[in-house]
């Protein structure tokens, strides 16, 4: 003979103010997690050099890779910084985020079997300036 166990059901137990357990909780960390994000600084300006890798006859050159030469340096700083190299995606695009003052810059397109080519960009503020790279193969 079998004997069947019935479970009880119990209730959420409630504080004394009447309010759930998990209410309680976000009345009390609501306003300290919102009061962290209005703590944070608005991202600096920036500006967008932006372009695509392509091989004669016009196709994209995946994984080529663009180098992005600084003629000045940026504000704030006294340095000029290294160069700062970006891989093509599929469709072989690339991107750079530069500060948005007025600057001069020097990107480098290079994919292996392909002649390297280079374009000079100058930026004047908050803007986005696309270049176009057409490769040619190397001579044999």
């Amino acid at each position: 003979m079998r004997t069947m166990r019935t479970r009880k059901k119990t209730k959420r137990k409630k504080t004394t103010t009447g309010v759930s357990r998990r209410g309680l909780l976000a009345l009390i960390l609501g306003p300290v997690l919102s009061f962290g994000e209005r703590q944070k600084k608005a991202p600096p300006p920036h500006a967008v050099i932006a372009g695509t890798i392509f091989r004669h006859p016009g196709f994209a050159v995946p994984g080529a890779e663009a180098t992005l030469t600084f003629h000045t340096p940026p504000p704030g700083s006294k340095k000029i910084p290294k160069p700062v190299k970006a891989r093509a995606n599929g469709r072989g695009e690339f991107f750079f985020h530069v500060p948005a003052a007025e600057a001069e810059y020097t990107v480098r397109g290079t994919a292996p079997g392909l002649v390297p080519e280079e374009k000079t960009v100058r930026i004047q503020g908050e803007e986005r300036a696309e270049l176009y790279f057409n490769l040619k193969p190397l001579a044999q």
